[in-house]
């Protein structure tokens, strides 16, 4: 026998809200999210509990008055209650109140256990009693199983088939509510090549709808249409997530593929090859010798295999070759030469691998002082058939200089500085008059330049004069540990660069600590135009000692080392060797910052915090807001005795004074177990921290 049971929980008023009240100009604003109990269909005996949080967007106090359980199931099986801000439940005592323009909500929570098979009939409504003059009284569903609504959408799997690289193509997804109350969908979500997208009308769906779900109506369907516009050749797969307030499938997903078996072919250099000045030599002939070589990579980056049916070279007065050209393959029944198959083929590209690939060599051979130009023909099975690459070249008399560096590589210490010198580089029929350094690999963070002289010697950080080509020396501040590389290309008098085989001359270096303990943070502002001058956020690296207790900055009673306490003296008095010292202190945006500690005390825990302390700039622009805040992403790496032990890629500030608490380091003396890493990796604002 079916019983309807209705609990009135309170109908209590506060008296400063009764007869005589005057108006306020301050007025509650109640939101909900969401604005139903969904529960999806249990067996007897089963729990499932569902939350409702109420928001007061409103300046005054919103006042939940009362409210009543209207448990409409076959034998009382809904219970209402409150979760506090320790996430216990309680029961409600009405009044409940909500502080004006307060982010935290009020999370109302029923449970739903029932006691019989008929989940259909288990249905009931929470109806609440506010202030809020739009919305005196509200009316929450509480909807089980059947009662809700169902999703389903068709097809569930679409392949888009071969798309061209700039084309695109749309397949019609259609979304059925075969339930019994709206469907509310808030978003659409792909994961997987960000190359498909879902767009209905003019409207993109993105991953949270907002104020603006796409809304189905019970027994309704809604067709949204899925768009797939490849950013470059190759295969690509994908997966869309539907996300509703259907209670049994509150995600549906869609597998997305296109380009699946078609060919494709993709080459580097992708447009041309450019030989520069090169060298004459005496003939045309490809068995004449040429040091004129540039390599060309042919790969195959779609689904099926890829076949290369000829490679021809049109123009250039023969001065162009491919060394050692592939021949045609021989078909069943035919015998060399006269064979018609491909010249080769690539198989097809396998998801997560590296792509098939085979390396040309394209030779030059001028016979004159002058300008040549050609084109490359590749022909193969993809679409379209013909891959075109132009080819550029300058016949020249000159032989070309030769770099030679000084030292070809470096162990050194981070914050060091390196000489680099190309004084031996030398020129067969001239001399050389320009020696051009560049930085071809650094550590991710490192943002030193090359100069001819540091404008401050103690404080390489700031930078200096640019490096002069005319000199063959320059200078480089080893700013933060890791690895990094140098080119070296002179220039002679007749304006020839070097070029093969020797086009340049390559020095590596290697910062690798020699403390204990080193850590380096450095960061980016996405809105700085120029993050290399001395306008920017600044950032500051802390490393705090466990008898600092929980306090930050002078709060720390010198535990804390930082910009305002550099080199603290902790552990033994006047014993350098477990003193950490702040070697740099970058004031102007992007850093680094170091921190070295020789050797760490045993059973202490060094924390690691970054603080936002300047967060407003105009970046040295005229016309832009100085008190506007920007988000800087921070990167904060840890070395144990020269390896790096641990890394935090671009954590997010955005508000002067926030902590970035990253790691706890605990040190012992097992060096097998030590030192531990305890990852904090939590922001923290400027009132959940003590510094004073």
């Amino acid at each position: 026998m079916r019983v309807a049971r209705r609990v009135f929980l309170s109908v209590g008023v506060l008296a400063a809200l009764g007869c005589g009240e005057q108006r306020r100009s301050q007025t509650p604003s109640l939101g909900l999210t969401p604005d139903n109990f969904s529960f999806s269909k249990l067996a007897p005996g089963l729990e499932e509990q569902d939350t409702v949080e109420i928001y007061n967007r409103g300046s005054g106090q919103l006042v939940l008055r009362g409210g009543l359980l209207d448990d409409r199931s076959t034998a009382t099986e809904f219970t209402l209650q409150i979760e506090d801000e320790n996430g216990a439940l309680r029961a409600p005592a009405w009044p409940e109140v909500i502080a004006g323009s307060s982010e935290t909500p009020l999370r109302l929570v029923v449970t739903y256990r029932p006691t019989d098979d008929d989940a259909r009939s288990d249905v009931g409504d929470v109806l609440l009693e506010t202030n809020d003059p739009d919305a005196l009284n509200v009316r929450l569903p509480i909807l089980t199983g059947g009662a809700g609504p169902e999703i389903q959408v068709n097809p569930t799997s679409i392949d888009f088939g071969g798309v061209d690289f700039g084309e695109s193509r749309g397949e019609t997804l259609t979304i059925t509510n075969t339930g019994v109350s709206a469907l509310v969908i808030s978003g659409f979500s792909v994961s997987g090549s960000p190359d498909f997208s879902v767009v209905q009308g003019d409207r993109t769906l993105g991953e949270a709808l907002g104020d603006a779900p796409v809304v189905v109506e019970p027994g309704a369907t809604q067709p949204v249409e899925v768009v797939y516009a490849p950013g470059q050749p190759g295969p690509d797969q994908a997966t869309l997530v539907i996300a509703s307030n259907d209670a049994a499938s509150p995600q549906i997903a869609v597998n997305l593929s296109a380009n699946g078996a078609a060919p494709c072919i993709e080459v580097t250099p992708a447009d041309s090859v450019d030989f520069g000045s090169a060298l004459k030599v005496a003939s045309t002939d490809p068995a004449t010798p040429t040091p004129n070589v540039r390599a060309v990579s042919i790969a195959s980056c779609g689904g099926s295999e890829l076949k290369i049916f000829s490679i021809t070279i049109e123009g250039g007065d023969d001065t162009f070759s491919v060394a050692d050209a592939p021949m045609p393959t021989c078909l069943e029944g035919e015998t060399a030469p006269a064979c018609t198959g491909p010249l080769f083929s690539l198989p097809a590209l396998t998801p997560d691998a590296e792509a098939p690939s085979r390396t040309l060599q394209m030779e030059f051979r001028p016979v004159e002082t002058r300008a040549y130009g050609g084109r490359l023909r590749i022909r193969t099975n993809a679409n379209p058939p013909d891959y075109l690459l132009d080819l550029f070249g300058r016949g020249v008399d000159n032989s070309c200089p030769i770099p030679v560096a000084q030292v070809t590589a470096l162990n050194v210490q981070p914050l060091d500085i390196i000489d680099l010198d190309g004084t031996p580089s030398s020129d067969p029929e001239g001399t050389v008059q320009e020696w051009q350094w560049t930085v071809v690999s650094r550590p991710d963070g490192s943002r030193a330049q090359l100069v001819e002289s540091f404008t401050d010697p103690t404080r390489p950080v700031d930078g200096g004069v640019p490096d002069d080509v005319r000199t063959p020396t320059a200078k480089f501040f080893i700013d933060l540990a890791g690895h990094y590389e140098f080119d070296l290309v002179v220039r002679d008098n007749l304006g020839q660069l070097s070029c093969d085989p020797v086009a340049s001359a390559r020095v590596t270096v290697d910062a690798i600590p020699e403390k204990d303990l080193h850590i380096q943070l450095v960061w980016t502002t996405p809105d700085d135009p120029d993050e290399t001058d001395n306008k920017g956020t600044d950032v500051d690296l802390h490393l705090r000692h466990s008898a600092g207790g929980e306090a930050w900055n002078d709060a720390a009673n010198g535990y804390d080392c930082y910009y305002s306490n550099k080199e603290p003296d902790w552990g033994r008095p006047n014993d350098p060797l477990d003193n950490p010292s702040l070697d740099i202190d970058d004031t102007n945006g992007g850093g680094p910052e170091n921190i070295n500690l020789g050797q760490p005390e045993v059973g202490v825990t060094y924390d690691i915090g970054a603080l936002y302390f300047r967060a407003e700039s105009s970046f040295g622009q005229a016309g832009v807001d100085p008190t506007i805040e920007h988000a800087a992403l921070t990167t904060v790496r840890v070395y144990v005795r020269g390896e790096l032990l641990a890394e935090w890629l671009d954590r997010e500030l955005v508000r002067r004074a926030q902590l970035w608490r990253v790691a706890a380091v605990e040190w012992c003396e097992d060096f097998a177990q030590c030192p531990r890493l305890v990852v904090r990796d939590e922001v923290l604002e400027e009132a959940d921290y003590v510094t004073r």
